[in-house]
């Protein structure tokens, strides 16, 4: 027997050594014998092959989890996505010591434990997953105790690249480094709280259904801040004792901006927003240093070209007066209906949008400037002391009606902020009316109402940012300018005749407009 296996698996050898007789090729092969000799060959390759096989399925199994009876090829990762664990592991999510997980291997994009940043996710678990970030040995996770916790824009920042400062072997231990020690990372796990609502992604269509900021604005009118409108002395000696820039409207006035967006069509919507309930409403004035003769005060009019026209020494009532001050207001309205179209950029990184729709403002700009004096009658027939005074208050309301285009552009920084740049522009016309009223002590009350009619541009700038705080809830911010060519404003252009003695109101007086400030609110989505 051992004669016939040996000669079978060497059938080609030449000699057989205990006979030494030739084996040659020729020779009449055992046909029954060499038949059972590939059968057994075929047999070990079966079962080589099947327990390769076996190997295979019982790695897939554990991998995966499942019991490995009923596990078939269809199962097994061929296509190498990397979400398996290797045969022989202990399976995912399986208990180990003291109830922790088994598993030493984490699949692909599960993104979870201390080298990846993740430890401090959960705020109540803070102190003990920053002792655990204390031992993770070589790589612990950059945004472990960071200021925004696990996660978070600065987590991402930190995660890895350039802009990593800690992490490969040092991320934990620079953390533990940090001011507070252990009670400071239970406070930045606290901070965590206020990561940006993440689940809605970057490639989310800008959107809100209702929108409430409070407006901050001030107000400047080109041109008119070096116009004086008293001064100590007359003519060329005197020095300027009060100018239209003392009004005060320069400064930061609260309004509101509101809007409501609806559905309309796909890509599309319709806004309706309101802006404005600024009112600026400031004044101030000058007193007379030097009393003269008769009680008069040494301050002259811009209406007298301060004293010396029409009449030397100018007017009674308006000139060597002891006191002169002015008062300004200006109230802001404004109201569009828009048609607005978005798109989305390829990678969802930018989106931008492009409007069409109809712009109403009104704007209301009024001044009042008076002068007091007193004259000392000691002659005549009613000696006495007597009151001298000036009174012209001039309202001006601009309302302006056309037709608007703009765009915004928006830059998704990450999930939930968004940074933007918004404009639009509008032709308008501009229907002006204006109402003047004098009084003086020596003068008969007059009224003056006139208007007028032109065209012009209205624009307006706004650099805007949203932070998304929950699925319904987006804080919002921005920076705004609006500007108009021209507007009609309550300014002091008056003519003074001497015979008889009177004031009367002159043109229409237009310069540009600028309103700027801030807003600060929220967005609403149901």
């Amino acid at each position: 027997m051992h004669r016939m296996i040996r000669n079978m698996v060497n059938r080609l050898t030449n000699t057989d050594s205990e006979a030494g007789t030739s084996r040659l090729p020729a020779a009449k092969p055992l046909p029954g014998l060499y038949r059972a000799g590939s059968a057994l060959v075929g047999t070990g390759l079966a079962v080589a092959a099947a327990i390769f096989a076996a190997g295979l399925l019982s790695g897939e199994a554990s991998a995966q989890g499942y019991p490995s009876s009923g596990v078939s090829l269809a199962n097994y990762d061929l296509a190498a996505s990397g979400f398996v664990t290797p045969a022989g592991m202990p399976p995912i999510g399986a208990p180990g010591m003291m109830g922790m997980s088994g598993s030493p291997v984490m699949p692909v994009g599960y993104n979870n434990g201390c080298d990846t940043g993740g430890c401090g996710a959960l705020p109540m678990q803070a102190c003990m997953d920053r002792m655990v970030c204390g031992t993770c040995g070589g790589g612990g996770g950059c945004s472990c105790n960071g200021m925004l916790g696990g996660g978070g824009i600065l987590g991402k920042l930190r995660s890895g690249g350039t802009g990593c400062l800690f992490c490969r072997g040092a991320g934990c231990t620079a953390c533990k480094e940090l001011p507070f020690g252990y009670a400071g990372s239970c406070l930045a796990s606290a901070v965590s709280l206020l990561r940006p609502y993440e689940e809605a992604g970057i490639c989310n269509q800008r959107w809100y259904d209702i929108s409430l900021e409070a407006l901050f604005l001030d107000r400047q009118i080109k041109g008119t801040s070096s116009s004086v409108i008293a001064q100590r002395g007359s003519g060329t000696s005197g020095t300027p004792a009060l100018t239209l820039n003392d009004d005060g409207l320069d400064d930061l006035e609260a309004g509101v901006r509101a809007s409501v967006a609806f559905i309309w069509g796909v890509g599309g919507n319709v806004e309706l927003t309101y802006m404005g309930g600024n009112e600026w409403k400031e004044g101030a004035s000058a007193t007379a240093d030097v009393i003269g003769v008769n009680l008069e005060g040494n301050l002259y009019s811009f209406l007298t070209d301060f004293g010396t026209a029409p009449v030397a020494g100018g007017f009674d009532d308006t000139d060597r007066s002891t006191t002169q001050s002015i008062e300004a207001r200006s109230r802001f309205h404004s109201a569009e209906f828009n048609y607005r179209r978005r798109t989305m950029f390829p990678y969802c990184r930018f989106q931008s949008s492009w409007l069409v729709g109809l712009r109403f403002m009104r704007y209301d700009d009024g001044l009042r400037y008076s002068t007091q004096g007193q004259t000392d009658v000691t002659t005549g027939p009613n000696p006495g002391i007597y009151d001298r005074f000036f009174n012209a208050d001039s309202d001006t309301e601009n309302r302006l009606f056309g037709p608007q285009t703009g765009f915004d552009f928006w830059w998704n920084v990450a999930p939930g902020i968004s940074l933007g740049l918004g404009a639009k522009g509008a032709w308008v016309q501009n229907d002006v009316d204006r109402t003047i009223r004098i009084s003086a002590n020596s003068l008969v009350p007059q009224t003056v109402v006139d208007g007028d009619q032109r065209g012009t541009i209205l624009t307006d700038l706004e650099l805007k940012g949203i932070y998304r705080l929950t699925h319904s809830l987006t804080l919002r911010g921005s920076y705004y300018v609006l500007a108009v060519d021209d507007i009609a404003f309550g300014g002091m252009d008056f003519q003074a005749s001497s015979s008889p003695q009177r004031v009367t109101a002159g043109n229409l007086a237009y310069d540009s407009l600028t309103l700027q400030g801030f807003t600060v609110g929220a967005e609403y989505m149901w």
